[in-house]
């Protein structure tokens, strides 16, 4: 099955600090307003194609489980979502493979104007690798209720979220567990810096890393398994670099990646353009 990214939530402590480096590399995002858990509250990055990058913040103290570790370590992404028709049916079709399911949960934000935006969504595998799959929603207002492409990237060389990378331990052991869940080919492997092995799937919107050092090994001792990265899609990225601020390409498994000139995100967020 071919999943669709619907947004990557991107923790940070300070959403006043992070929209502020958004919007100096090009991207600036609009306020979504305050999630119903009274404590966490979102700004959107939206894409022509309806994905999103979501930025999240607390602004209260409070207990919730919007990844509240990666919030308060300005850990970047946090989570992935995939968007589906039935969330019922999602769970259902993977308890069938005999994967965990904590779901379907309601869930809404208010925005500023007053329209509630509401949503059920659900959430896969092990406590310990919950974040490793994506959780998946399905709306219940309508989608433009969420999200409407930014004024900054809208009908620009970015399209949308292209691939999510997901740190791991394990690389076999992971592709083999996405393998078994999804059906996913065999990815394609390519040795990268700074990310040690990548292996990036054919067709879907999915790339795993395995590194035995460097920052990612480092993410991997303070967080569980799941993603590192968020890497936007364009079709000329020559044409993204002239409109953005990124660095030079890296060859990537089935493409070429350019990562946003930021010591604040470093590389976990980029641009890939595909072969």
């Amino acid at each position: 099955m071919a999943l669709t990214v619907d947004h990557v939530p991107f923790a940070f402590a300070d959403l006043e600090a992070i929209t502020a480096e958004f919007e100096r590399l090009g991207l600036a995002p609009e306020y979504g307003g305050a999630h119903d858990n009274g404590v966490t509250h979102m700004s959107v990055l939206g894409f022509d194609d309806r994905s999103y990058v979501e930025l999240i913040a607390e602004r209260d103290e409070g207990d919730h489980d919007f990844w509240p570790e990666h919030i308060r370590a300005d850990a970047g992404p946090a989570a992935w979502c995939v968007r589906v028709s039935d969330v019922t049916e999602e769970c259902k079709r993977l308890l069938e493979r005999g994967i965990p399911v904590r779901g379907p949960l309601p869930g809404g934000r208010e925005r500023e104007d007053g329209t509630l935006v509401e949503w059920d969504r659900a959430e896969f595998g092990r406590p310990d690798r919950r974040l490793l799959f994506p959780f998946a929603i399905a709306d219940r207002t309508p989608l433009s209720y969420r999200v409407e492409p930014s004024p900054s990237v809208a009908d620009g060389p970015l399209s949308g979220i292209d691939q999510v990378v997901l740190a791991v331990s394990d690389l076999e052991d992971a592709v083999e567990t996405f393998e078994a869940a999804y059906r996913f080919p065999t990815p394609v492997r390519e040795d990268v810096p700074e990310f040690g092995t990548v292996a990036s799937v054919p067709g879907q919107p999915v790339a795993f890393a395995a590194s035995e050092d460097g920052w990612l090994a480092d993410r991997l001792e303070r967080f569980p398994e799941g993603p590192c990265s968020c890497l936007l899609a364009t079709d000329d990225l020559t044409a993204a670099r002239e409109t953005y601020p990124l660095g030079d390409p890296l060859e990537w498994p089935d493409g070429r990646v350019a990562f946003f000139d930021s010591e604040l995100l470093g590389r976990r967020l980029g641009v890939v353009e595909r072969v």
